[in-house]
């Protein structure tokens, strides 16, 4: 049982100081004391209790964790390889979250193709559906207007046609 600092478990974990100051705070990470009566995190359980109780994310923090536990579980294993521990159901604070690199690439991406659509409205490339369709309904409207009105400027043209032949 290896007791650190709350930085040195930072560094450990990958994580900011900050971070484990909070989680400590918190309680999610626990406190013992050592011969001196300083605080300390033991190295034993740190990446478990990390782990547990904070919110996973695919990143290099993360990742140092996972190989962190990896390399204590296969130490376990050595030491008593009788029982295989039963797989951890996957939770929803397991579930894939983007870290913030691609988050923010998304939305660099889609800024991107927002300011190449605008600059294609004003260079005249591009118009606004309503503009479109009330210039089609215009157009429809005043075709429907001229068809209808065939049968009655046939009729001043050519006197003597018929109802059925209008």
């Amino acid at each position: 049982m290896a007791l650190v600092t709350q930085s040195e478990a930072a560094r450990i974990l990958g994580i900011t100081p900050p971070s484990v100051h909070a989680a400590v705070a918190k309680g999610r990470l626990k406190i013992v004391l050592d011969e001196k009566g300083r605080k300390r995190i033991d190295t034993s359980t740190l990446a478990e209790d990390y782990r547990k109780s904070t919110q996973t994310r695919n990143t290099t923090a993360h990742k140092k964790v996972k190989e962190l536990e990896a390399s204590q579980s296969q130490a376990k294993v050595s030491k008593s390889a009788s029982k295989p521990e039963p797989e951890p159901r996957i939770s929803r604070t397991q579930e894939y979250i983007p870290d913030y690199d691609e988050s923010r690439a998304r939305t660099e991406y889609l800024k991107a193709e927002l300011l190449e659509l605008d600059r294609q409205t004003k260079a005249g490339k591009l118009v606004p559906v309503d503009e479109v369709e009330a210039k089609w309904i215009e157009v429809i409207t005043l075709a429907r207007g001229k068809m209808l009105g065939i049968p009655s400027k046939a009729k001043q043209r050519i006197p003597d046609l018929d109802a059925a032949a209008m």
